[in-house]
């Protein structure tokens, strides 16, 4: 008769512990400095927000009725290097407010 080696359940659960925290840790990145906003009205969609200024040389977000009205705006169609609507961020609603995500 073959004897079979076991692994004690204990030994098991400790490894899977482990190895599954291992590689968790925060995530870390420069990202830049996020924009704060400038309006503290309420949100309740991305179209409620915008740049503070038009033609993407906006610096901060802000909501759309403390905002620049760019109806009658024409663009040169060139872009700051720290406007937040040429590619750097979007402004968006979160958590009711305006702001400004960011990709670094």
């Amino acid at each position: 008769m073959r004897r079979t080696r076991s692994v004690p359940l204990a030994a098991l659960v400790l490894g899977a512990v482990l190895a599954g925290s291992a590689g968790c840790g925060p995530i870390e990145g420069d990202f830049g400095i996020t924009p704060e906003p400038l309006s503290n009205r309420v949100c309740y969609e991305d179209a409620d927000c915008m740049g503070n200024a038009c033609c993407g040389e906006g610096t901060n977000p802000t909501h759309v009725q403390d905002g620049p009205n760019c109806a009658n705006v024409r663009c040169s169609g060139t872009c700051p290097v720290n406007g937040i609507d040429c590619g750097r961020c979007l402004v968006i609603c979160r958590d009711s407010r305006c702001e400004a995500a960011c990709s670094g």
